[in-house]
């Protein structure tokens, strides 16, 4: 969907290389990182971890950004 797609595109292009960034559907079979990550409302959500702890998931292309360091 398109609202995913956002997402993922700002996580790509706001991550430092060799980031791992993750994009599954709901439910997350394709990835066992994904797995305990759900939707948010229904709608995609970017989840920002670092040193085996995740801030609370977004929903907003800007608060990924930011949360990224851009």
């Amino acid at each position: 969907d398109e609202a995913g797609r956002v997402l993922h595109r700002t996580a790509l292009l706001g991550t430092a290389p060799g980031a791992v960034v993750a994009y599954g559907t709901e439910g997350g079979e394709e990835f066992p990182l994904l797995a305990d990550r759900p939707l948010v409302d229904g709608a995609p959500a970017a989840y920002v971890c670092r040193d085996f702890t995740c801030d609370a998931p977004t929903t907003d292309p800007e608060r990924l950004r930011a949360a990224l360091g851009g």
